[in-house]
């Protein structure tokens, strides 16, 4: 009914199978979480937490197979540690259901989707801009990016609740929750869009805050957003960026491909829509420029303009951004300006 296996300290599972089975945390450790097993590891559970601080968090001999809601992968430096199933044995590593979080080193799944693209099992890839890592995988490229949802993060919470208990797990979000509501206690939550909205239901919180593209872009099968279904059953408070400033190239999506692939780079260029690219490449600049810890509350949003009768595409840039508790501004036409002035007064 609980968590499967639960410590304070450091967990490591040896055996030839491995079966951990929780309705609530199958393996959760408070420093480091190993499992090895020489034959096939099996963990079913709702949050599957792999810790890595240099050796495998997770490595099966055999198969792998991870049955839960959601698997965190905590990385060292070299993310790809985190999960290790051995697969040029044919051994295989399976996620079946739900998502994994990469937490540390440069984003363990985002690396792992880079490494189909290189190897040609896929020609492209959608991400959320917001989770790409610093840099790119050598030889790939974003070449696309469609017209971006909304920026801002919605305060949901249960209609008529006097909000005393916000569920958040971003930094960024509780500081500037804080401006808002300075008396309220701040947890930390973790799930997908409908396991938060089950929690805030069941009472564990008063409140949570979500980005108002993903519950734009989360629909029924009749077409109705949860946008529209959160909001009759809940009150929504909706943040503008100028109050409550966004996470880097939030709302965004960035369609990833090989970048020696002209043809199919010139078809995203089709899609792609100038302003949202523009701001999706000022946003990154800027977050790409101050490499800020996770732990430390980042956010950056960038009002795009075009420039009227410019011959070439010339963009006018207000660029505000939240590094810790400090928060600047600068407005202009040239961006790498803007973005170096912007880091140096954060960084004093």
């Amino acid at each position: 009914g609980g968590e499967g296996i639960e410590s304070k300290t450091s967990i490591d599972i040896t055996g030839g199978q491995t079966t951990v089975n929780a309705a609530d945390d199958a393996i959760n450790a408070s420093y480091t979480t190993t499992a090895s097993g020489n034959g096939d590891l099996t963990i079913n559970g709702g949050y599957v937490f792999a810790r890595s601080t240099g050796n495998d968090g997770i490595d099966a001999n055999g198969n792998c197979y991870i049955m839960g809601g959601l698997v965190y992968a905590i990385g060292s430096s070299q993310p790809e540690v985190a999960i290790d199933a051995n697969s040029e044995q044919q051994k295989k590593l399976y996620l079946t259901g739900g998502t994994l979080v990469a937490i540390g080193g440069q984003g363990l799944f985002v690396r792992e989707v880079e490494r189909g693209l290189l190897d040609g099992s896929a020609d492209l890839a959608v991400h959320s801009g917001k989770d790409l890592p610093y840099e790119l995988a050598k030889g790939l490229c974003i070449a696309g990016v469609p017209k971006a949802a909304s920026p801002g993060d919605v305060l949901v919470s249960r209609k008529g609740a006097t909000i005393q208990t916000i569920g958040t797990g971003s930094p960024r979000r509780a500081l500037e929750c804080r401006k808002f509501y300075p008396d309220a206690s701040y947890e930390n939550i973790r799930g997908n869009v409908d396991t938060r909205l089950r929690k805030l239901r069941d009472g564990e919180y008063d409140a949570i805050v979500l980005a108002k593209a993903g519950l734009e872009r989360l629909k029924d099968e009749n077409g109705v957003s949860a946008f529209e279904t959160v909001s009759q059953e809940f009150d929504v408070r909706e943040f503008s960026p100028k109050e409550f400033l966004p996470a880097p190239c939030q709302g965004i999506l960035a369609v990833e491909c090989r970048s020696d692939d002209e043809e199919l780079i010139a078809l995203l260029r089709q899609i792609s829509d100038p302003v949202s690219r523009a701001r999706f490449d000022a946003e990154r600049t800027l977050f790409c420029m101050l490499q800020a810890d996770c732990a430390v509350p980042l956010g950056v949003h960038a009002d795009v303009e075009p420039v009227a009768g410019a011959d070439d595409a010339s963009y006018a840039y207000r660029l505000s951004a939240l590094l810790g508790d400090r928060k600047t501004s600068r407005a202009g036409f040239d961006l790498d300006r803007i973005c170096a002035e912007i880091g140096e007064e954060l960084s004093e």
